[in-house]
């Protein structure tokens, strides 16, 4: 598939991120589980690989020590990403890495964003072991400069109400984004376009803080 470019939209009640899993009914959780393994090649093979894109223009590593909640979203933008009434709390997964979840307690709406600083190999193994596995790869060549992909595997949740979004920070390291649509979205909009919205709220923040 070649790679493409989401339309860039705000939202003003959807949806949630990062590397967390629904359950088989759709619904969101904050399981720490990632959705491949990086205990092989990813430390064992030149980076990039497996048609994975290079990060032309990597995050310096000191953006990873920033808070993922009071850092990344303010007030404003965990509206646009979740609606009201929203409630933030950190997740940090020990097999994952820091995170932060923005949740909808009304209508179950969630973004859970994540850096992935404990897994290996940035976007490579994704490409290597969720593409063969994926009923939705969308690439998108360009969020803010830097490659990353949507796409929705059976393990993680339905496509009506879920996708994830893996964004190349650098060639060794993913921020992973999850979303769950609530219950007055699903059906109504895309979860990986809220997906691309929500990452393009957290990019903007992170670019600041890095002066990228």
């Amino acid at each position: 598939m070649r790679p493409h470019k989401f339309a860039i939209g705000f939202s003003a009640a959807t949806a949630f991120m990062l590397a967390g899993c629904s359950g088989g009914d759709g619904t969101p959780s904050t399981s720490p589980l990632p959705p491949f393994s990086t205990s092989q090649t990813a430390s064992e093979q030149a980076l990039p690989y497996a048609g994975a894109p290079k990060v032309s223009m990597p995050f310096p590593e000191k953006i990873f020590t920033i808070d993922p909640c009071t850092d990344t979203l303010d007030a404003d933008q965990t509206l646009k990403a979740v609606g009201k009434p929203a409630e933030t709390k950190r997740v940090d997964a020990e097999t994952v890495g820091p995170g932060c979840q923005w949740l909808n307690t009304m209508t179950g709406g969630q973004a859970i964003m994540r850096f992935a600083t404990k897994l290996k190999g940035g976007l490579s193994p994704i490409y290597e072991n969720v593409k063969p596995k994926a009923e939705i790869w969308k690439p998108i060549s360009s969020l803010q400069g830097f490659p990353a992909v949507a796409y929705v595997t059976p393990s993680g949740g339905t496509p009506d109400r879920f996708c994830q979004l893996s964004i190349g920070a650098t060639d060794n390291t993913t921020i992973e984004l999850t979303i769950n649509l609530g219950d007055t979205s699903r059906g109504k909009k895309d979860p990986c376009e809220s997906a691309n919205t929500v990452a393009d709220l957290v990019m903007t923040s992170l670019r600041a803080k890095a002066g990228v």
